[in-house]
């Protein structure tokens, strides 16, 4: 069965022309002009993966993310806008944004990057769960604890902390995080890696970066408060 996607573009070529290109790559397409439109449709539909402009007619694509993650969706939001600032990008992947790619984007890039982000999102991890003596992580039901307490984190900060914690207290190299996290289909997309560990780091109280610690130019290793470095 082909994946569902929703397409929330206003532009009417620009929604034509992607529209066409990934019903033309085996995805099921709704393709809308509002935030309006679009928070109808996932009420009433499920969807496999959202792209959201975020320049819209009355409400911003912001609030389209902020309502999905609200409902409790866990779906991949891809936002597609000309906004290339870094405000805009910490604002929407602290809204709960799975990637951010900025317009012009060439259409092959963002298939791939599509595709690579239904495919973690719907891959199946059995394991019971991970657990330390700070930390808890169960891939069935998609929970992260911390001392017991739930703490939110979007798709690619759950995937981060889930590699981190499978290799800990062992370093990650940063071509296996990438390849965990994001596929190794998008290898050339270049995923704002900094970005998210930032917003993660944030959630679990790493202001000092004690506890993901970089190993420049290798990747990074998650030292649990609690436990033995």
């Amino acid at each position: 069965m082909p994946k569902r996607l929703l397409l929330i573009e206003d532009n009417t070529e620009l929604r034509d022309v992607l529209k066409r290109f990934l019903s033309g790559n085996g995805f099921s397409v709704t393709a809308l002009d509002s935030t309006e439109d679009g928070i109808d449709a996932v009420d009433e539909h499920d969807f496999d993966v959202a792209l959201i402009d975020i320049n819209l007619p009355g409400k911003s694509g912001f609030s389209m993310i902020e309502y999905i993650r609200g409902e409790g969706k866990t779906m991949p939001l891809i936002a597609m806008t000309a906004r290339d600032g870094l405000e805009d990008k910490l604002n929407g992947f602290e809204l709960g944004l799975t990637d951010y790619i900025v317009k012009p984007f060439d259409l092959q890039e963002l298939l791939a990057r599509v595709q690579a982000h239904v495919r973690m999102a719907g891959a199946t991890n059995v394991s019971a769960g991970i657990t330390t003596p700070s930390y808890h992580l169960n891939p069935e039901s998609w929970e992260f604890f911390i001392n017991s307490k739930p703490v939110e984190l979007t798709n690619i900060e759950f995937r981060m902390m889930h590699i981190l914690l499978l290799n800990s207290p062992s370093m990650v190299k940063v071509d296996d995080l990438v390849e965990f996290v994001w596929g190794d289909s998008v290898e050339s997309a270049k995923p704002p890696i900094r970005i998210h560990l930032a917003n993660l780091r944030k959630k679990i109280g790493d202001r000092d970066l004690s506890i993901i610690k970089t190993v420049p130019g290798i990747g990074y290793r998650l030292h649990d408060p609690k436990g033995n470095d």
